[in-house]
C-alpha cells in the first residue's frame, strides 16, 4: 500500500496539462460502505474512491456481477474476497479502460469484500468511480430462524425456551447451536430447553444449512428475584392482638386465615402462614407460631395534686422489672417537681404494662407581711403577695393588699387557686402625725406677720431659734419643726415678704337727685375694686337711694388700701298735710317732707298762705278742696284734700273749755279728759295724718270723761283726735315722738 501511494505521487508529477478523457455519468467522490442486492436483477450502486472496499452479503448459488466505471484514464481492478475467511473469490482488470466487470457464483452465504484498486494510465487532476453489484440469478437463499420470546424466570424455578419453528430456506440439513451453553439441555433440531437459571443471560440460537448459510436469534432470560417473606421467629407476646406483616407492598397475599391483605391482626395463639406472589408472578411463603397472652389491667391511678414538696408514686407489685420515665427502676419513685411520669413494668407472663400519671406539686403560699411596724401618721399598706389567690384579712377585706389606718394586730389567711393555705400576722402602730401648715408663701403689706405652727402641746423649733407655737416675724424665710409627745414630727417653711401698702383716695362725697348720675374717682393704686364689684376707674353710678361706695385699690405688690365715697340721694319734695275742721275753722297740719317753701290754697277764693301749718276759718258751709304746693331741692310737689264745713257758727262750748290731752307730744300713750254741765252722748275718734281711723270710743249720757289712748305700735308723727256731741265738735293734734 505504501508503494502504491509513492507511485501515485510520481505519476501525478508527469501528468501533462490539459489531458482529458471520457467520464462516467457520476463524477463524485465516494465514501466506503456496504452494498447488498435486494434480489435477482436488482442492482445496488455505491460511489467509491479508489483503494477502498465495500461489503456485500451474498447467497450461496446466486450469480453476481460487479461493475465499475472510472472517470479518467486509470487502470481499475476489481478483487472479491470471502470476508469471513479471506479466501479469493473473483478478479478482473479493465487494463486502462473506463469500465471493468467481474462475475462470480459463491458457494457460501455471507459477506464478500469487494476491493477497488487503480493504476495510472493517463493524466487526470481528479478521479472517481461507480461500483455497481447486480445479482443475476437467485441462489438457494439463507435459512431463517425465530427463537422463543424473551422470558422472565423466578429464581430457582426451571423455564423452557424453544425455537418457534424448524429452520426454513437455505439448504437442509440444518444444525442448531446455543451460546452460551451454560445450564442448557442438549439442543435438538426441533427445540431446546433452559433448565436452571442463576443469573440473567442472553442466549443466541444459530441455524446453519448444508451450505454453511445461517441465521441467528436471541432469547433474553431474566432471573426474577423471588419475594422475601419473613414473618419473624416464633414468638410469645402479651396483648389482646398481634399484627403479622408479610411485607412486599403491591404483591398478592393468601394467609392461612383466608385473608388477602399484606397485614393481619390475630387475636389468638396458633400457627399462621402466608403465600406471597409478587407482580412478576414469583411466589414465596413463611409461617410463624404465635403465643398470645392476655395482659392484666394496670393503672397508676388518677393524676394527683399535692400542696407538699414531693409525692411518692408506687407502681405496685409483684412485677419482675420497673422502668420509670425519671430513670428509677424500683417499685416506687419520689417526685419533687410537677411533671408527667410514666412507668413500664413486666409481669411473670412477660406482659409489658405501662401507664402515665400527671403530678402537680403546689407548695403552700409564702405569706410575709413583714416585721411589726411603727410609724407616724398616714397609713400602712399590707401586701399578702401570691397574686390570684383568695385573701381573708382580719379587717374583713379580701384583696391582695389592705390599707391600715389605725393601730392594731392584723392577720391574713391566703388560699391559692390549688387550695394550698398560708397565713401571717403583723402588729401595726400608727402614732398621731402632727400636721404643720404655715400657709403658702406670702407677701404682706404690714411690717410683721404672725405665724402659727399649730399642734398645741408639741415642742417647736423655728429657724430663728424660737421655741413657741406662735411667732411674729418680718420679711424672710422661716421654717419650723413640730414634734409631738410620741416623737412624730412634721415641718413646714414659708417665705414672708413685707410691702408698704398704697394710699388710696376716693373722690369727695356728693349729692344727686333721683335718677341722677354721680362720677366717682379713685387714685393711689394700680387697680381698683368698688363695692358694687366694678373695676373701672372712674366709675359712674346712678343709685336709687343714698349709698356709700367703697373702693379697694391694689398696688403692684398686691398691697391694698380702701376709701369710701358717699353719694347722698337728695329727697324729692313730698307735699302732705292733715286737715282738722272744728266748727267753721280748719286747722291744717303740714306733714310734707323735703320741702323748703309752702303754698296753701284753701279752695274758697281766699288769699293763699305760705305758713307751714296754717289755720283757716270758712265763712260758709260747703265742700272745699285744699291744695298744698311745696318746693324742695329736687323740685315741687302738690297734695290736695277735700274738707266739708257744716257747722259754721256751731261749737260745743263745754268741750272747747274743758278738753285736755296730755302728755302732748308723747311716746304713743296719752290721756284725753273733759267735762259737761249736763250729761251728753259723745264720740271720740283718733285718726292718722292721712285721715285713717286708728281707734274710737262711743260713750252715752256722760258728764265726766277720762281715758288713756295709744299703744307701742303707733309710729312717730302727727295724729288728730276729734270729740263730737250733739252741740258740736272739737279737733286737736297729738304728736307722737319716741
Amino acid at each position: 500500500m505504501k508503494q502504491l501511494q509513492n507511485a501515485i505521487i510520481i505519476l501525478v508529477a508527469i501528468l501533462s496539462p490539459g489531458f482529458a478523457i471520457a467520464q462516467c455519468p457520476n463524477d463524485n467522490a465516494l465514501v466506503a460502505g456496504s452494498l447488498t442486492p435486494s434480489g435477482v436483477g436488482q442492482t445496488n450502486t455505491q460511489n467509491y474512491n479508489a483503494n477502498q472496499y465495500m461489503l456485500a452479503f451474498v447467497e450461496s448459488g446466486a450469480n453476481y456481477t460487479v461493475a465499475t466505471c472510472a472517470t479518467s484514464g486509470w487502470d481499475t481492478q476489481i478483487t472479491v474476497y470471502n470476508d469471513l475467511t479471506g479466501a479469493f473469490v473473483a478478479y478482473n482488470d479493465d487494463f486502462c479502460g473506463l469500465r471493468s466487470t467481474v462475475s462470480f457464483t459463491p458457494n457460501f452465504c455471507g459477506y464478500v469484500r469487494v476491493l477497488l484498486d487503480r493504476y495510472f494510465c493517463a493524466s487526470s487532476a481528479n478521479d472517481a468511480g461507480i461500483v455497481a453489484m447486480t445479482m443475476n440469478t437467485a441462489g438457494s437463499g439463507s435459512p431463517t430462524l425465530t427463537a422463543a420470546p424473551d422470558a422472565n424466570v423466578c429464581n430457582g424455578q426451571p423455564s423452557s425456551v424453544g425455537i418457534a419453528s424448524n429452520g426454513t430456506g437455505g439448504t437442509p440439513p440444518y444444525t442448531y447451536s446455543w451460546l452460551p451453553t451454560t445450564n442448557l439441555s442438549s439442543p435438538t433440531q426441533s427445540s431446546s430447553a433452559v433448565t436452571t437459571v442463576t443469573a440473567t443471560t442472553v442466549y443466541t440460537l444459530t441455524i446453519t444449512d448444508a451450505n454453511g448459510c445461517l441465521d441467528m436469534d436471541t432469547v433474553t432470560v431474566t432471573m426474577l428475584p423471588a419475594p422475601v417473606v419473613f414473618l419473624g421467629n416464633d414468638t410469645t407476646v402479651c396483648g389482646l392482638g398481634y399484627t403479622l406483616d408479610a411485607g412486599n407492598p403491591g404483591a398478592s397475599y393468601l394467609w392461612s386465615t383466608g385473608a388477602g391483605t399484606q397485614q393481619i391482626n390475630i387475636t389468638g395463639s396458633g400457627v399462621y402462614s402466608v403465600a406471597v406472589q409478587d407482580p412478576s408472578g414469583c411466589i414465596a411463603n413463611d409461617a410463624i407460631n404465635v403465643t398470645l397472652n392476655t395482659p392484666p389491667p394496670y393503672t397508676l391511678g388518677n393524676d394527683t395534686s399535692s400542696c407538699g414538696n414531693s409525692v411518692v408514686l408506687d407502681a405496685g407489685s409483684p412485677y419482675l422489672t420497673y422502668a420509670w420515665s425519671d430513670g428509677a427502676t424500683t417499685q416506687t419513685t419520689t417526685v419533687t417537681v410537677s411533671d408527667t411520669l410514666s412507668v413500664v413494668v413486666t409481669d411473670a407472663n412477660g406482659c409489658v404494662l405501662t401507664d402515665t400519671i400527671g403530678v402537680t406539686l403546689n407548695p403552700a403560699p409564702i405569706v410575709t407581711l413583714g416585721a411589726d411596724t411603727t410609724q407616724c401618721g398616714g397609713s400602712v399598706t399590707l401586701d399578702a403577695g401570691n397574686p390570684g389567690a383568695l385573701f381573708f384579712w382580719s379587717n374583713s377585706t379580701s384583696s391582695q393588699t389592705t390599707n391600715i389606718t389605725s393601730s392594731g394586730t392584723y392577720y391574713v389567711d391566703v388560699l391559692t387557686q390549688q387550695g394550698c393555705p398560708g397565713s401571717d400576722t403583723i402588729n401595726v402602730t400608727i402614732n398621731y402625725q402632727p400636721v404643720v401648715n404655715l400657709g403658702p408663701d406670702t407677701s404682706i403689706c404690714l411690717s410683721t406677720v404672725i405665724l402659727d405652727a399649730g399642734n398645741p402641746g408639741s415642742t417647736y423649733l423655728w429657724s430663728n431659734s424660737q421655741t413657741s407655737q406662735i411667732v411674729t416675724v418680718g420679711s424672710g424665710t422661716y421654717s419650723v419643726t413640730v414634734t409631738d409627745s410620741s416623737g412624730c414630727n412634721d415641718a413646714d417653711t414659708i417665705v414672708v415678704t413685707t410691702n408698704i401698702p398704697p394710699v388710696v383716695t376716693a373722690s369727695q362725697d356728693t349729692s344727686i337727685c333721683p335718677g341722677g348720675t354721680a362720677t366717682l374717682t379713685a387714685t393711689g393704686a394700680v387697680s381698683y375694686l368698688w363695692s358694687n364689684n366694678a373695676t373701672v376707674n372712674p366709675l359712674s353710678v346712678t343709685p336709687s337711694t343714698s349709698t356709700s361706695y367703697y373702693v379697694t385699690g391694689t398696688d403692684a405688690n398686691g398691697c391694698q388700701a380702701s376709701d369710701v365715697v358717699i353719694v347722698t340721694m337728695l329727697p324729692a319734695a313730698n307735699a302732705q298735710f292733715i286737715a282738722n275742721v272744728t266748727g267753721a275753722t280748719g286747722n291744717f297740719t303740714n306733714q310734707s317732707t323735703n320741702a323748703w317753701t309752702y303754698n296753701w290754697n284753701f279752695g274758697d277764693a281766699s288769699p293763699t298762705s305760705n305758713a307751714q301749718n296754717p289755720t283757716h276759718t270758712y265763712t260758709a258751709n260747703g265742700t272745699y278742696t285744699v291744695t298744698l304746693t311745696v318746693t324742695g331741692a329736687c323740685g315741687t310737689d302738690t297734695y290736695t284734700q277735700v274738707v266739708t264745713i257744716t257747722e259754721v257758727g256751731i261749737e260745743d262750748a263745754d268741750l272747747a273749755n274743758t278738753l285736755s290731752i296730755y302728755p302732748n307730744p308723747n311716746d304713743g300713750h296719752f290721756t284725753v279728759s273733759f267735762e259737761f254741765a249736763e250729761a251728753k252722748d259723745v264720740s271720740i275718734v283718733l285718726t292718722d295724718a292721712a285721715g285713717r281711723m286708728v281707734t274710737n270710743d262711743e260713750q252715752y249720757n256722760v258728764m265726766n270723761y277720762k281715758r288713756e289712748f295709744g299703744n307701742e305700735e303707733l309710729a312717730n308723727g302727727i295724729y288728730l283726735i276729734t270729740i263730737t256731741t250733739a252741740e258740736g265738735s272739737v279737733t286737736r293734734k297729738v304728736s307722737i315722738q319716741e
